[in-house]
């Protein structure tokens, strides 16, 4: 037998049969170095849903030190060790009189375990290193943790009768989590769990009957899309594709004319994104064209199709689908009447940084100094959580600076974005700092030469 199976790695002899291939003192600082693994039920006990539902750090870490799963209440110090916080810092987070930053909560959460979709992300502005008040009640994902936790869907039902119908606002809930947690920490994590939950919603609406079938279609076209969104921000073009087909020929069987116009729309957005500027063009023509569409989703295509002419370089149309996109957005507002889980779509789109992001882009070659302005506009409004979103617009902003010969600040200002492309490793962002490098690339500025050299080593 070989040394290895042997001695532990610092030195001490071992039994033949320890499969651990750690000694007991080994073990033991194990124990006190990091939190044990914990299974899926652990985060479903009633005094942990209460805590996670509650938006509060400190009752989850009390929730978590009391659980039964570990036989007895865990001592103060130990958790505090594995949180990496001293004892008199974990009482007072408990307490809640502890101010916390997004980076303290996000490395919480990881260090006891927490699912990915269950992990603290601000629905307030807040940015890295930023306080978030725990009283607040700012910091949890919010009633969509209670949705997420309380239905269990895992496995396809028998028969129509054993589908829970609140299973449609539970998967509507659940995708904004992880919507949350895309926009945070960009798309790798977040595709195979969208794409199992998309196995689910089929699996389920294959059986159901009526309108709960409608329902499950509209929803299985909405998470499709989603699906096809985080293909196309980690750069797989199959996976971004295949699930745009999917999410227009489920809200085609569903008459979801919303979402019918809504997959047309990004599917001009990915044929601008290859500079295909004629498919871009008819596609959003499509899109706004779709019959029996809300008029929040009608100025929404309004808005794509003008991107698709400025990127025609037809200055005089893109100025009229703008007009009609602001005409449809600030004079009549759609309301929903029925309390449709679905009926949500686009209203994000409309709210003013992203109307404004929107239309920067379209001046970002037309008339880059008008671009600069509104980009640094986006900037300020842009909320602060949504981090991949501040990735793109900075390297925007970089770009309409190359655009209006300010290479020394376009460098910069892709130095930003660069930084924040390492952390959600999104594709979007890269490739618009690609297209920076090649405006630079006659650039003989150390700067820009700098930027070259960091965006080749990414």
């Amino acid at each position: 037998m070989s040394r290895a199976r042997h001695y532990c790695g610092c030195g001490s002899p071992l039994a033949r049969d320890n499969a651990d291939g750690l000694c007991s003192a080994c073990q033991a600082r194990r124990r006190r170095d990091r939190a044990p693994e914990v299974p899926p039920e652990f985060w479903q006990a009633e005094l942990m849903g209460d805590a996670l539902a509650s938006g509060d750090l400190g009752r989850v870490v009390r929730a978590y030190r009391s659980h039964p799963f570990h036989g007895q209440p865990l001592p103060q110090s130990i958790v505090a060790g594995w949180l990496h916080v001293s004892q008199t810092t974990l009482s007072r987070i408990e307490q809640g009189t502890r101010r916390l930053t997004i980076d303290d909560i996000s490395g919480f959460t990881r260090a006891l375990g927490m699912p990915m979709a269950l992990r603290w992300v601000p629905l307030q502005p807040s940015q890295a290193g930023e306080d978030v008040d725990p009283i607040s009640r700012r910091s949890l994902f919010g009633a969509g943790v209670g949705a997420a936790l309380g239905l269990n869907a895992t496995t396809a039902p028998a028969a129509a009768r054993d589908i829970d119908p609140h299973l449609v606002r539970h998967w509507m809930d659940l995708m904004g989590l992880l919507y949350r947690h895309d926009a945070m920490f960009g798309s790798h994590d977040v595709l195979a769990p969208v794409r199992h939950e998309l196995d689910l919603i089929a699996a389920h609406r294959q059986v159901a009957r009526g309108d709960l079938r409608d329902q499950l279609l509209r929803v299985e076209s909405r998470w499709a899309l989603f699906a096809s969104w985080l293909g196309h921000d980690t750069g797989d073009s199959l996976t971004r594709d295949y699930w745009a087909d999917r999410a227009l020929r489920l809200a085609q069987e569903s008459g979801y004319h919303d979402m019918v116009a809504w997959t047309l729309l990004r599917q001009s957005q990915w044929a601008a994104t290859r500079d295909d500027r004629r498919r871009a063009i008819v596609l959003a023509d499509a899109a706004g064209s779709t019959r029996e569409t809300s008029t929040r989703i009608r100025a929404l295509c309004a808005l794509r199709l003008a991107h698709a002419h400025a990127l025609a370089n037809d200055a005089a149309s893109c100025e009229r689908s703008l007009a009609d996109a602001r005409a449809g957005l600030l004079d009549r507002a759609d309301t929903n009447t029925d309390n449709d889980p679905c009926d949500d779509l686009g209203r994000r789109d409309g709210t003013a940084p992203y109307l404004l992001a929107a239309e920067a882009r379209c001046w970002l070659g037309l008339r880059p100094r008008q671009a600069i302005a509104m980009l640094e506009e986006v900037l300020r409004l842009w909320p602060r959580h949504r981090t991949r979103g501040h990735g793109v617009h900075r390297a925007r902003l970089a770009l309409a600076c190359a655009a209006a010969d300010e290479p020394e600040r376009a460098a910069t200002e892709g130095f930003k974005a660069l930084e924040i492309a390492r952390t959600t490793r999104s594709d979007v962002t890269v490739r618009e700092l690609q297209r920076l490098d090649r405006r630079l690339a006659t650039c003989d500025l150390p700067a820009a030469a700098d930027f070259r050299e960091a965006l080749a080593a990414l």
